[in-house]
């Protein structure tokens, strides 16, 4: 196991197709090799590796340590190492080394030492494997080639007597691939996964560090990305990025410092205030992200950017912040940052009103800079700082926008019916509506290119959605669905507003049953997202909203949503970039969602938790409750019944008539599972007594299988299901009405809990997926005496001899992975089959008889 893995590392570090043990046969044979690759490159590890692969093949290897207190005393590094052939070799002499010299970076040899050694190595004397350390992208510090030393080591190779390595920097997939194989790695949720990756910047020497930064937080119940953030000064990750960090050119440092401390700094502003290249540098090289709008608002890495300020020192950045500052204001008239303009009116703040010169500006200006601030506190769930920037505003000009940021911390001032339930909705609304007050007032950058038609129609669509949402928590999905249609139909409406219209219609027509209204809609709203790269107030939540939503409603149907998967994935690293608490958290609900509609309940969970631990108010009470019950309703199936509980533990159960009506739903489920069958038929009667006359088909349709599925249905829930089936286009539906009726009348209380999933299972994902394939079952141990197969152990036999993986057998039967694992098992076990193929061939040629019909009292098989 220990060999695979160092295997797995070095594939990931020097490519798929060279391992360390190719490179150790190679050198064993007598080739002499050349390892390049900047600081983090994984250079040292793999020259260990190679090291150990060698020694293990019975062989010496002979290290030699450069040090720069030895680098001007002639054959000092040879000498240094106490072996009898390096100290031949220092005094001229033509023996053989028969060990392979090891030597990590020549860079600190004496010049002495290198010549005896390349001779030694080009009259075939000796096998050497020499690490050379190349210059990283913008480094400032850059090897120089033609120091004697380092052309000594390239002149061999470029001579044919050594191979080059050299080594790249760490890929995405590399990456993904690296983090799987850290113990406990899957402990670190997806969102978290894409956040270290972008930290890494390519260097496997930082990822490591942040994998285990990482782990030691989630182990401790702390957030993994935000532990990362603050690592101690002398801890091993902070000595990497000080190392990393040490060749970065002075106006990258002062860019990154800068927008680390101007989060969302816009492009065209980045370039007045830094240097220009160094901008677009740091753009190409990633340590700066541009989002997707049109004012490419930048987020720097914040490993780097928080190690480049402690490089710079505060009052330099200090410094840079408040030239930007005074420079906007002087400027006002030209451009405007909302970014910078926070930052002034936070230090205006700190500082006071007449230590921090703010009287020195106009009153205009000095409440367009408290509006900003205002708002992105309000945004950010700090109505504290929102109502004392607004207030000190207020005190300049008497703004009506301002007065809605003071309503606005006080959320029950807005909107006191409660039709908007979502809180960033119910501030667009208000802030709308302020625009419209103030006739075109340019009350920030966002405003002024919004019309007071537009606002007017946004302001529309909001509260119809709103009402959507609240006919859709009393499973009244046709008026959902006519509300959600209207509001599509509005003209005038943002992209933002449309967007959000045809989300929520597909999502509602797929509860009703129409899923090709569905579907049209939610193709809608993707070309809507891919018609232009930089859609005007289309944020990345938005995206990301967008795809939990396509998510959560091809789960509805009981439809394969993989390729909505594959969106998200393409998502999430922007998201990680871009994102704080809020992003983050609807990414990893949204990675729960997929999780658990592929089969995978463990890791839905794991993301469920961590993603409502980071900003619970990121998605409305109603649909955490429903995707918690969701992750619930697959661990149940799967038998984590801890788990479910604990869920179950945390939904309310006076919540909205949906997420009542689901609980117990999930309930059932567990009930099953727990084998207190009379329970889970009281508890499935309940939630179908919920249901009942409802227009939600899509949960009308479960409630009624369920019925029959335990045995308790009557005759006219029976024919209601067989209608719905025959009035809806859900995939579920057919499903449901096909495995009813061939389920036998009166059978056992005992059944598996399997038989209560209706949906079918998701297809798998690649390999090297961002959200991450399971790993592979373990092979059985032992076989029992041969049996009698069972028909769902001969059923799955005869699908696996038609070609099927064990996870197509599942979605075809709706099972779990693990069941179909298990009666694979035990059919071979039975039959004594030595591998699931030999099963298949067994059952398929008849080998096995077939089981006896359970309606035949004697056993026999009936005839036609």
């Amino acid at each position: 196991m220990r060999t695979e893995q160092a295997t797995s590392w070095s594939r990931a570090v020097i490519g798929s197709d060279r391992d360390v043990i190719d490179l150790a046969s190679r050198v064993q044979a007598g080739v002499s090799m050349v390892v390049a690759g900047p600081r983090g490159s994984g250079r040292s590890y793999v020259l260990r590796a190679i090291t150990a692969e060698v020694e293990k093949r019975g062989r010496e290897v002979i290290i030699v340590r450069p040090a720069s207190a030895l680098r001007a005393v002639p054959f000092g590094a040879l000498v240094a190492t106490g072996h009898p052939a390096l100290r031949h070799l220092s005094e001229g002499s033509p023996t053989r080394i028969e060990g392979v010299v090891v030597i990590d970076d020549v860079d600190a040899l004496d010049p002495a030492s290198a010549r005896a050694l390349a001779h030694a190595v080009a009259a075939g004397r000796a096998t050497a494997v020499v690490g050379l350390r190349t210059a990283r992208p913008r480094s400032r510090y850059r090897p120089d080639d033609a120091d004697e030393v380092r052309r000594t080591f390239l002149d061999l190779w470029m001579d044919g007597f050594a191979r080059r390595i050299d080594l790249s920097e760490l890929t995405d997939d590399d990456a993904r691939r690296m983090i799987a194989l850290f113990p406990d790695a899957d402990l670190l949720d997806v969102p978290t996964r894409a956040g270290l990756i972008w930290r890494a910047d390519g260097s496997r020497t930082l990822l490591r560090q942040l994998v285990l930064e990482a782990l030691r937080a989630a182990r401790d119940g702390r957030d993994p990305l935000r532990a990362v953030r603050s690592v101690a000064p002398d801890s091993r990750l902070a000595v990497a990025v000080e190392r990393h960090v040490a060749g970065f050119l002075r106006q990258d440092l002062e860019c990154l410092a800068g927008v680390r401390r101007l989060a969302h700094l816009e492009f065209a502003v980045a370039t007045r205030l830094f240097d220009p290249e160094a901008v677009g540098a740091l753009l190409g090289s990633g340590l700066l992200h541009a989002d997707s709008s049109a004012e490419q608002r930048l987020t720097a890495n914040d490993l780097f950017a928080l190690q480049a300020h402690r490089q710079l020192g505060d009052d330099v950045v200090d410094a840079i912040i408040d030239g930007a500052g005074r420079r906007m204001l002087a400027e006002a008239d030209r451009w405007w940052s909302s970014t910078i303009a926070v930052a002034v009116s936070e230090r205006w703040h700190r500082l006071g009103f007449d230590a921090s010169g703010e009287t020195a500006y106009d009153p205009a200006l000095r409440a367009r800079v408290a509006l900003d601030a205002a708002r992105e506190a309000n945004d950010r769930g700090d109505p504290a700082h929102a109502a004392a920037h607004a207030a000190r505003g207020l005190a300049a000009v008497d703004d009506p926008a301002l007065h809605i940021e003071t309503a606005l911390a006080r959320p029950d001032v807005v909107d006191p019916d409660g039709v908007v339930a979502d809180g960033s909705a119910r501030r667009r609304i208000a802030r709308l509506q302020a625009y419209r007050a103030a006739a075109g007032m340019p009350l920030s950058t966002d405003a002024a290119r919004i019309s007071p038609e537009q606002a007017e129609a946004d302001a529309q669509v909001e509260r119809l959605l709103g009402e959507a949402a609240r006919a859709g928590d009393r499973l009244d999905s046709a008026k959902a669905s006519e509300l959600a249609e209207l509001a599509i139909s509005i003209p005038g409406a943002s992209p933002l507003g449309r967007l959000r219209a045809l989300v929520t219609a597909g999502t509602m027509e797929t509860l009703r049953g129409r899923w090709a209204v569905a579907r049209t809609h939610y193709r809608d709203a993707q070309r809507l997202l891919d018609a232009d790269p930089r859609p005007p107030g289309i944020t990345t939540r938005d995206r990301l909203a967008t795809l939990l939503s396509l998510l959560v409603g091809h789960q509805i149907a009981g439809a394969d949503g993989t390729a909505a998967q594959h969106r998200l994935e393409r998502e999430l690293g922007p998201a990680a970039r871009e994102g704080g608490s809020s992003e983050l958290t609807v990414a990893g609900v949204a990675a729960a969602i997929a999780f658990a509609a592929s089969g995978r309940p463990v890791q839905a969970y794991r993301e469920v938790v961590s993603a409502m631990r980071r900003d619970p108010a990121a998605v409305g009470d109603s649909t955490a409750a429903m995707l918690r019950l969701d992750v619930a309703e697959e661990l149940a199936l799967a038998q984590r019944l801890e788990e479910a509980r604990a869920i179950l533990a945390h939904v309310d159960e006076d919540g909205p008539l949906i997420v009542r009506r689901s609980r117990l739903y999930v309930e059932t489920t567990v009930l099953v599972a727990e084998a207190r069958v009379a329970e889970a038929r009281a508890a499935a009667r309940a939630a179908a007594d919920l249901s009942r006359g409802c227009t939600a088909a899509a949960l009308r349709i479960r409630d009624l299988y369920r019925l029959v599925s335990l045995d308790i249905a009557v005759q006219d829930e029976i024919d209601e299901l067989v209608q719905l089936a025959a009035t809806t286009d859900l995939p579920l539906a057919t499903n449901a009405v096909r495995r009813a009726s061939a389920r036998s009348v009166g059978a056992d209380d005992a059944r598996p809990v399997d038989e209560l999933r209706l949906h079918a299972l998701w297809s798998a994902p690649a390999a090297e997926a961002v959200i991450p394939a399971p790993a592979p079952a373990p092979a059985p141990v032992a076989s029992p005496p041969p049996e009698e197969l069972t028909a769902r152990e001969r059923e799955i036999a005869l699908l696996a001899n038609e070609g099927l993986t064990n996870r197509a057998i599942a979605a075809r039967l709706f099972l779990s992975v693990r069941t179909v694992e298990s009666h694979v098992y035990q059919a071979r076990s039975k039959v004594g089959a030595p591998s699931r193929r030999e099963l298949a061939r067994i059952v398929a040629q008849g080998v096995v008889a077939r089981p006896p019909d359970p309606q035949d009292a004697d056993g026999n098989s009936r005839q036609g």
